[in-house]
């Protein structure tokens, strides 16, 4: 389903629990976001420094869909939630952006499981996982079918796309 690629692409690795930070970076294909910017959302969404619910309370990172959501508002995006009760053919292609799932992840702390970000992104005609836990971009042969695999395993997907488009992405009348 997947084969690896040369390098060319950007491609931001995992520091920490910074995960949505480079999938921020990842979709835009450049350093576009700073973890103090992310922080500095944080505290706009919530002003208490520690122990805000926006990240982890020691400041490696772990940002929630707030985060994301307003960091996209500020670049004049937006971002639509995939009910994953439908098909992934009812995704309109067109009208997205970028492709970010959240997934389960092992935890730095024992016994503890957090969430992971990934964005998947459209480059020219061809697909590409641009994970920060993998060693390097890898090309994907068909989104629906990676996306679908995720889904199904109760992952989450959201869509990244123009505020005006948001009620375009998802055909909901189409029942595949």
């Amino acid at each position: 389903m997947t084969s690896v690629i040369t390098p060319g692409i950007y491609h931001e690795r995992q520091k920490r629990q910074l995960c949505l930070l480079h999938a921020l970076n990842n979709l835009f294909q450049r350093e576009e976001f700073r973890q103090a910017e992310l922080d500095d959302i944080c505290e706009n969404l919530d002003d208490r420094r520690w122990f805000n619910p926006h990240r982890s309370w020691i400041g490696l990172g772990n940002y929630d869909a707030n985060i994301l959501d307003a960091a996209l508002q500020l670049k004049e995006l937006s971002v639509v939630w995939f009910d994953n009760r439908l098909s992934v053919t009812q995704i309109n292609d067109d009208m997205i952006l970028g492709y970010i799932f959240n997934i389960p992840s092992d935890s730095y702390i024992p016994f503890f499981k957090g969430r992971h970000w990934f964005t998947v992104r459209k480059l020219g005609k061809t697909y590409y996982n641009l994970d920060s836990k993998l060693q390097e971009p890898i090309k994907i042969e068909s989104i629906l079918d990676f996306a679908h695999q995720l889904l199904s395993q109760g992952n989450q997907l959201l869509l990244v796309t123009k505020p005006e488009h948001q009620s375009l992405c998802v055909n909901k009348s189409s029942k595949e």
